[in-house]
């Protein structure tokens, strides 16, 4: 996959927010995304790819059943300044594990949970204690995905 640079700003501004529990800010960098349709749609499809690529890796490949039960619903306690649902996690992360996510245009409640879900995976699986902050971790998720694009 090709990342444009634009895009991945704008996505990493939603999910700078995100990781902030900044709502405001984060209504307001979704509201920057939504000015087209085709940035939009690339803006999920990075953030989805980047949800997959932190899922797989952290669980050293696809997740059990249970682990995405105890996952959903830890993310959607984490997370309940988004508002997002276990019910929307879980199909999400089963979606990613069947390599068929949820049709983000179908509900607004997916779309969120896209960008939160990364936001919150993103967080939790850096290690900033050894001085890898979320966003030096998504700096190496997107080199593997654009690397496994040009493969």
């Amino acid at each position: 996959m090709r990342i444009d640079d634009q895009v991945e700003a704008l996505v990493r501004a939603v999910l700078d927010a995100a990781v902030q529990r900044d709502a405001e800010r984060f209504d307001d960098a979704l509201g920057a995304l939504s000015g087209s349709r085709e940035t939009l749609t690339k803006a999920i499809e990075l953030t989805l790819a980047v949800n997959a690529a932190v899922l797989f890796e952290v669980h050293d490949g696809p997740p059990s059943p249970q682990q995405v039960n105890e996952l959903s619903r830890d993310i959607s306690l984490q997370e309940r300044w988004a508002g997002v649902s276990a019910e929307d996690v879980q199909a999400l992360l089963v979606g990613l594990m069947a390599g068929s996510p949820p049709r983000f245009a179908t509900s607004a409640a997916v779309a969120i949970a896209v960008f939160v879900v990364a936001a919150n995976l993103l967080a939790t699986a850096s290690q900033p204690d050894e001085g890898e902050w979320w966003f030096n971790y998504l700096d190496k998720v997107e080199a593997a995905i654009e690397a496994a694009g040009d493969g």
